[in-house]
């Protein structure tokens, strides 16, 4: 018996085009939003590591050691710029640099008020206002864009210098577009499936 091979049609081909483009258009949400959980993960043991090495330091030296957002203490930035650890400079002294944080990208940090231009420990390892007051407040760190099921982290400094993580729900972290509805949202994310399959339908009718 003699078995002929036959190739694979045009149609078939773009049936299997299509098929793979819906798989990955399934798939891509679910991986997006791994990586972005990852990445705020990840930003908030950055930040916590940061701050726990500076009161660490701060009662190892009797000294005084505080954390900036940015590449130094003194230029306002925001904390997802990365953040500096030194110690403070002494009377005709200048600031010891002992950490240094890169930018993080895909995620986006806020603070309460307190907590915009830094934070320090005293050589006792309480931490302090610039005036001296107690210092105490919250940084939440979520997803940049907003990705759906994606919520974010909470660092809570206590005015004693403990620090405690929670979790953030996804409605209280900002929204990826403000003025862009989620309908229009979930139409973006279909469009291209959309689009492949009725391509082929196109092409199957002709």
């Amino acid at each position: 018996m003699c078995w002929r091979s036959r190739g694979v049609t045009l149609v078939e081909s773009l049936l299997g085009v299509a098929l793979a483009a819906i798989c990955v258009a399934l798939a891509l949400p679910s991986w997006r939003a791994a990586l972005q959980a990852q990445r705020v993960r990840a930003a908030a043991a950055a930040l916590r590591d940061g701050l726990q090495l500076a009161r660490m330091q701060s009662l190892l030296g009797a000294v005084a050691v505080r954390v900036c957002p940015g590449a130094g203490c003194g230029a306002p930035a925001r904390w997802e710029q990365g953040w500096v650890v030194q110690v403070e400079a002494a009377a005709g002294g200048a600031a010891r640099l002992l950490a240094v944080q890169a930018a993080l990208p895909g995620v986006r940090i806020d603070s309460t008020a307190a907590l915009r231009g830094g934070a320090a420990f005293d050589p006792g390892g309480w931490p302090r206002q610039r005036g001296g007051a107690l210092l105490m407040g919250v940084w939440r760190i979520c997803p940049w864009p907003a990705v759906a099921r994606v919520g974010g982290r909470e660092l809570v400094l206590a005015a004693g210098g403990r620090l405690r993580e929670r979790e953030v729900r996804e409605v209280d972290c900002p929204a990826a577009a403000p003025g862009r509805s989620e309908a229009a949202q979930r139409w973006l994310r279909v469009l291209p499936t959309s689009l492949a399959v009725m391509s082929t339908m196109r092409i199957i009718r002709s």
